[in-house]
């Protein structure tokens, strides 16, 4: 036996147009929602980190590099005369001195806190690109604190890249 509610339920679907019209035109409405939102705060935030990773990682390092190994046999004189310093061609001065300059411009633009944090960075960065330095002087053949102290030199390099490229203004299309 059918039940009279189930009777009257499919009678009234079956009542139902199979057509119904949006109240409204929707497009507009999905046109907002499909276009990117603007996010200007993300890429320092990235920026900052990347900086700070980088400088944390090389301290780390560095810290367990100099601080682990043994006390070994003295160094000859004729080893200790190694002299590791940044290189000097022109075109690399050049260029380096053109990054810091629009490194200094940007980070100038930034907001005091984001700035500090990122001035932070670049001090824990020069400062094991320094001790690597150190290190190396007293062991000059050593492969590992050769690719730490290059390394350190390149995060310096990349904070200074990504501080640049993320201040950039948008590009928009027309």
């Amino acid at each position: 036996m059918k039940d009279p509610v189930q009777k009257s339920l499919d009678d009234e679907l079956a009542a139902l147009s199979p057509e119904v019209a949006p109240s409204g035109d929707l497009w507009p409405a999905i046109v907002v929602r499909l276009q990117p939102s603007v996010r200007r705060l993300q890429p320092m935030l990235y920026a900052a980190a990347a900086g700070i990773a980088g400088a944390c990682a090389a301290s780390a390092v560095t810290w367990a590099v100099l601080h682990g190994r043994a006390a070994g046999p003295a160094v000859l004189p004729a080893v200790q005369a190694a002299v590791f310093e940044e290189p000097r061609s022109r075109s690399y001065v050049a260029a380096r001195a053109e990054l810091e300059v629009s490194f200094r411009e940007r980070v100038a633009l930034l907001d005091p806190a984001t700035r500090a944090k990122i001035e932070a960075s670049l001090a824990v960065i020069r400062h094991a690109h320094e001790d690597i330095r150190k290190a190396l002087a007293s062991d000059p053949a050593s492969p590992v604190l050769e690719q730490l102290w290059q390394s350190t030199s390149r995060d310096e390099l990349d904070l200074y890249d990504h501080v640049v490229r993320a201040t950039q203004p948008t590009m928009t299309r027309t």
